[in-house]
């Protein structure tokens, strides 16, 4: 059901072109060379002057604090005050619109006509209503008229608890195949049988949750081995198309193996629920070292975590595999002869998730945090992730764990996480804690370097420079 969305420019120095997208997707408009629809002939519009999020059918625009404003319908949405400079005007707040097809999108004196296109059979499908899995009730107007597929409807999100929720439905499916296993009837699903490839495992604990899911300690029945068990839910309608390009997506992780990579045990979906089984590492993540210890690490127990980490990362880089998504929740540990290891988790997970649309609107967000292992580059190519990307991140990653901060600060006022990443520089390591050792504070600065021409090229370089670094200070 996700169909193709134009964005066509009729008034403006660039009439006629358009820009089509079929796939979840950020474009920013402005003048900037760095804009997805760079705009150099209008001077009425801003160097960075709104972001428009597409997940067709979906679409939203914000504007980003421009001198003029954005114009939905005729009607004039942010923009700042007269006599503000870009960068104050960042600070502000601005709303995200929606907007559907045949609406018009003006900047300066650009405007866009917003066509959204889905093919006859999609037309004719989103006819029938959407029924939540949970409650079977018409969600149809929820989802929107233009998405069909499996969903849950935010009441039964909040009235059951997520994770609780997500385990019972988990479950749910389980207990059926068992019962159809055992009465050898055939599925009335055939695709749940394909997909429910759980194996016999026992619930033992909640280990954790968030916005999108939630994590269990499970045991195998018959071995008692111990496995970690993720559960995500999807924020939209999930039809068949978007749930198996993601499951092809996540699979090729399953062959990464390296004593510094969790590995992916299993994945498959029940409806728009997904699950993944994975290692299980018993001690915890590094954010949770971090909090037992005040909010970061001395270099002397950081150093080797670090590295190990770093080394994990060149890892999947050889296997062709980008992680999207580093950050201290996602460097576990395990205990092995007395020492922690460290092992870099979830490759890709949040973000192909994202990717695939199935978190909803999330690049016009606004919690800081969410951005805060972000390096720049991401935030204006949404889908041309590359592994130099992933250098800043682990490198934002290493300055959090000895510092106990992020690369950049929010100004004074400053609340949307986009104009952050945009407009602010990284702050030297130094600057946030002296004591580090130049060596290593040479190199974390190299790998959280804004031009990346500047930056490591490769997260080997990064490994190599890092070891290097941490034994000239021993």
């Amino acid at each position: 059901m996700a169909g193709k969305v134009i964005l066509t420019v009729t008034e403006g120095p660039r009439k006629g072109e358009p820009f089509p997208v079929d796939k979840h997707d950020t474009l920013f408009i402005g003048r900037m060379d760095d804009c997805q629809i760079c705009l150099t002939d209008d001077l009425y519009i801003s160097r960075h002057h709104c972001v428009v999020e597409i997940n067709p059918p979906d679409v939203c625009v914000r504007d980003l604090g421009s001198m003029h404003g954005t114009y939905i319908n005729g009607q004039k949405y942010g923009g700042r005050p007269k006599g503000q400079t870009p960068e104050e005007g960042a600070k502000g707040q601005y709303p995200t619109v929606d907007v559907h097809d045949g609406d018009t999108v003006k900047v300066g004196h650009t405007v866009f006509q917003v066509k959204v296109e889905i093919s006859s059979q999609e037309k004719i499908d989103a006819a029938a209503p959407v029924r939540c899995q949970q409650c079977g009730k018409d969600v149809t107007a929820e989802v929107g008229s233009l998405r069909r597929g499996n969903y849950i409807c935010e009441s039964c999100r909040k009235q059951d608890g997520q994770g609780d929720l997500l385990m019972g439905l988990i479950q749910k499916a389980l207990d059926e195949q068992e019962n159809r296993a055992r009465d050898q009837l055939p599925s009335s699903n055939a695709r749940d049988d394909r997909e429910l490839q759980i194996p016999d495992y026992d619930v033992e604990k909640e280990l954790g949750k968030g916005g999108m899911g939630a994590v269990y300690l499970v045991r195998h029945k018959r071995d008692r081995s111990k496995a970690a068990l993720k559960i995500m839910l999807a924020k939209i309608a999930v039809d068949e198309k978007a749930r198996d390009t993601f499951l092809r997506e996540i699979a090729v992780t399953k062959s990464l193996n390296h004593p510094n990579v969790v590995r992916l045990i299993d994945t498959g979906a029940v409806g728009s629920v997904f699950y993944f089984l994975i290692e299980y590492c018993d001690g915890g993540s590094i954010f949770d070292l971090m909090r037992k210890r005040g909010g970061k690490l001395p270099l002397r127990d950081a150093g080797p975590l670090m590295l190990q980490a770093v080394e994990g990362l060149a890892y999947i880089h050889d296997m062709h595999v980008v992680h999207r998504d580093l950050k201290p929740q996602n460097i576990l540990l395990s205990s092995q002869n007395g020492s922690m290891i460290a092992k870099v988790a979830d490759m890709g997970l949040a973000k192909n998730f994202d990717n695939a649309g199935l978190s909803g609107m999330t690049a016009t967000g606004s919690v800081i945090g969410t951005f805060a292992f972000m390096p720049r580059e991401q935030v204006m190519d949404y889908r041309g992730f590359k592994p130099i990307s992933d250098v800043w991140a682990m490198g934002a990653t290493c300055y959090n764990i000895l510092t106990g901060q992020i690369p950049r600060d929010a100004r004074k006022g400053q609340h949307d996480p986009l104009t952050v990443i945009l407009d602010n520089d990284v702050t030297p390591i130094r600057k946030r804690d002296p004591l580090i050792p130049q060596p290593v504070a040479d190199v974390i600065d190299q790998a959280i370097a804004d031009d990346m021409r500047k930056r490591f090229q490769t997260a080997r370089e990064f490994h190599d420079a890092l070891a290097k670094a941490l034994a000239r200070v021993k």
